[in-house]
């Protein structure tokens, strides 16, 4: 099973990112525009959170707030699992499994955000990976 894909050849560069301080209102607004299922949130150039579809319909309507008065770190999960852009493929998966995520944020060695993959660019870059990811899929 073991690939010399590097996570680095396969992110997502192109990452929507909001602060902490954006309104769960926006963050909505900003998911459906993109068509996204997480968003990541980032202060300084550096991850802090990722909100997904999941955080918004449990922790922000939990609130019984209206949305525009709740902000991002309000619901973001954190602490946020990342990984270095110089890590293989494999790694991440192994990562993405312990955890049970579906998003990994990449960072550089500063720990600044590079990028994003989810668990459908680790199974088309890598095909074999595949029943790592099927497995983290039943045990959800």
């Amino acid at each position: 099973m073991a690939s010399n894909v590097m996570i680095r050849d396969i992110i997502s560069k192109d990452v929507k990112t909001v602060n902490n301080n954006t309104t769960v209102k926006e963050v909505i607004a900003l998911m459906t525009s993109l068509d996204k299922d997480a968003i990541l949130v980032v202060q300084s150039g550096k991850p802090t959170g990722i909100i997904t579809v999941k955080d918004v319909l449990i922790r922000a309507v939990e609130m019984g707030a209206p949305l525009n008065t709740i902000i991002a770190r309000m619901v973001y999960t954190n602490p946020l699992v990342v990984i270095d852009e110089n890590a293989s493929v494999e790694e991440a998966a192994k990562l993405m499994k312990h955890w049970q995520i579906k998003h990994l944020p990449i960072v550089d060695k500063n720990g600044a955000l590079v990028g994003m993959v989810n668990d459908r660019d680790i199974i088309y870059a890598v095909p074999a990976l595949m029943s790592t990811m099927e497995e983290f899929c039943r045990t959800k």
